[in-house]
């Protein structure tokens, strides 16, 4: 087998990534205070008093991704109006309905355009024009993507293919990564919710990686999911997409959503499968809701489309190539379909 691990009385021990060699060992973590390093994550309770109408007005005037601050970013590339985003849920009156969905390029271009043909093709997708939840009591009580519904986000992802489409017109371009951060801790540069799309002149660095770990095993996708079968680590299989809590995954708490039989781009999807894999992908982002988190969308070279999700609540450190990971990663699997089964 490709996968190396080992169990011990029904339980995993360790497992090693076969993509990067890091070996994730399962231990007890329940006795150890991240009271330091999770100060960053304090919201005032119920009982403090909402956010002032000066607060918000300040926070959204500054806000280059916030409805009215258009002329703060590039130009734009197109946007979404409110008629074509189903199940949006924002109040026109007051978040603005000229548009909830807009794409811009970067700023400040991800890859040189020097190497792209002379164009930048590092892109901002905005997925909502709300900068806020409903009532904040605080400047960190942000939108998130999770609660954006599975319309919406499936609308989002479907952009993005369209975004991706635009880039791969470029004939310097060969491959296309969707990366999310969310919340300070995940390095999100923006407190506005929105996403980035790189297209760049070589399959960037972690999808040769896994291109070459694919090629080396070519089975090696299947057998990791047999494998989280066995361990109870699935969360979902719904539609050909497989959802599971990973014991690889680059923190320790990751999960990955796979369309394991599919090899090929998103912009290769039927409308109808992108949602399949967009609703698996929301799922997830509900049940995390605004914990610090980042995703990216993996394709091309051979793999099967995949999301890797990291959850950044608990910190991480990677010593030596080595990983702890909470020996409770199979019971949070179980809440977590728990609560989907719930809805």
């Amino acid at each position: 087998m490709a996968i190396e691990y080992e169990i011990r009385d029904g339980a995993l021990v360790w497992i090693k990534n076969p993509v990067t060699g890091v070996v994730s060992y399962v231990v007890d973590l329940s006795g150890k205070s991240f009271a330091f390093t999770l100060s960053a994550h304090e919201h005032p309770g119920p009982e403090a008093p909402p956010l002032s109408d000066e607060a918000v007005r300040h926070a959204t005037s500054v806000c280059p991704f916030c409805p009215g601050n258009e002329n703060q970013t590039t130009a734009e590339l197109f946007r979404l109006a409110r008629e074509e985003v189903s199940g949006w849920t924002g109040d026109p009156s007051q978040d603005g309905a000229e548009w909830v969905i807009r794409v811009i390029n970067n700023l400040f271009p991800r890859i040189p355009s020097e190497l792209t043909g002379g164009r930048n093709e590092s892109y901002i997708v905005i997925e909502d024009p709300r900068h806020f939840i409903d009532r904040p009591r605080s400047v960190g009580d942000l939108l998130f993507t999770g609660i954006l519904g599975e319309e919406h986000f499936a609308r989002l992802i479907a952009t993005d293919a369209r975004v991706m489409r635009r880039a791969m017109e470029n004939q310097q371009v060969r491959s296309a990564i969707v990366r999310k951060n969310q919340g300070r801790e995940s390095g999100a540069s923006q407190p506005h919710p929105h996403q980035q799309i790189i297209g760049s002149p070589e399959p960037l660095p972690a999808i040769q990686a896994e291109a070459r770990a694919e090629r080396e095993n070519p089975n090696l996708w299947n057998e990791m999911i047999e494998l989280f079968e066995r361990l109870g680590l699935i969360i979902d299989s719904t539609d050909g997409v497989v959802t599971y809590a990973s014991p690889i995954g680059a923190f320790p708490r990751s999960y990955d959503v796979v369309m394991p039989e599919f090899r090929g781009l998103l912009t290769d999807l039927e409308p109808a499968r992108v949602r399949e894999f967009a609703h698996a992908l929301y799922r997830i982002l509900r049940i995390l809701g605004p914990l610090p988190l980042d995703y990216e969308i993996h394709q091309g070279e051979g793999l099967p489309l995949h999301a890797h999700i990291n959850a950044r609540l608990f910190p991480y450190s990677n010593v030596a190539g080595t990983l702890n990971i909470p020996n409770t990663l199979l019971e949070r699997a179980a809440a977590i379909r728990k609560a989907l089964a719930r809805g």
